[in-house]
């Protein structure tokens, strides 16, 4: 009877497991697999994310699970983000409600089957239930590869030299001294940038800037022969050059990572971020 006892309350805890784990995921892998399924949890604490593998629950009954590195993104909504979107993406992870909003911070957990927990910029923590989420983007490098067809194909000016996708938008934070734009250039090479966007750069009432810069100008910015805020670029520890909004080819002084930045010396009291796609000539 005790045996009996047991296996009906095995079976009924089962079937809250499943009523409660209701919300559904796919993860868009790096190298841009989609696997889908539930989003399960385990544990007293509920947690999907485990000793630092995510879990999808399958038809089977069985866990499916991904180590939290090789997973791009983790999508809830399905379909293609549109450029908008991704444009939105920095170095570091982004989530995307479906109200269209977004914040820069890092991924926690997701709890219970159908809660996310997120930890802001501020490094404050919340939870918020997994049908306002969107899209979590936890490697946003891979994310702009698989979302602009991730393979070469026949367009060889699709890809910077080390892979990344040119053309895609990548977000110029005016708080960072340097961003990344994940292409590596040869020297001589030629790129074009169409940058739009407004930055401050400080925190008094005029301080703006345009991708050309503001009213300011001093011998300490980064180049001292264009304005502050305006948009530069550097390749590896070469020295910055002006880009700003105009749009003509530019050859590339050496070779290296291309790097994008704002002519600032004092980044602290910065807020906004221009947004600039990179274009092989």
């Amino acid at each position: 009877m005790r045996r009996f006892i047991a296996t009906v309350a095995l079976v009924a805890l089962a079937g809250l497991y499943l009523l409660a784990a209701t919300e559904r995921a796919s993860f868009i892998m790096t190298n841009g697999e989609r696997k889908s399924g539930t989003v399960v949890f385990h544990g007293g604490q509920h947690e999907n994310l485990i000793d630092g593998y995510l879990n999808l629950g399958v038809d089977n009954g069985k866990d499916m699970t991904f180590p939290l590195d090789q997973v791009a993104v983790i999508d809830f909504v399905g379909g293609r983000p549109n450029q908008s979107e991704l444009g939105q993406l920095g170095n570091g992870q982004l989530l995307v409600k479906r109200d269209g909003s977004a914040q820069q911070g890092r991924f926690i957990n997701m709890l219970g089957g159908d809660t996310l927990v997120w930890e802001n910029e501020a490094g404050q923590r919340q939870q918020m239930p997994i049908r306002e989420v969107s899209r979590v983007y936890l490697n946003p490098q891979s994310a702009r590869t698989v979302f602009n067809g991730g393979r070469r194909g026949n367009n060889p000016r699709a890809f910077g030299t080390a892979g990344q996708v040119v053309g895609t938008p990548v977000r110029v934070d005016a708080t960072r001294a340097w961003t990344d734009t994940g292409i590596t250039v040869n020297q001589g090479d030629r790129f074009s940038f169409q940058a739009s966007g407004q930055i401050n750069y400080g925190r008094t009432n005029g301080q703006t800037a345009t991708p050309d810069g503001g009213a300011d100008r001093s011998a300490n910015y980064p180049d001292p022969s264009v304005p502050v805020g305006a948009l530069l670029g550097k390749v590896g520890n070469s020295a910055p050059f002006a880009i700003g909004s105009q749009t003509q080819p530019l050859g590339m002084p050496a070779s290296g990572r291309l790097m994008l930045g704002v002519n600032d010396n004092e980044l602290a009291d910065n807020s906004g971020a221009y947004t600039v796609v990179v274009t092989r000539q």
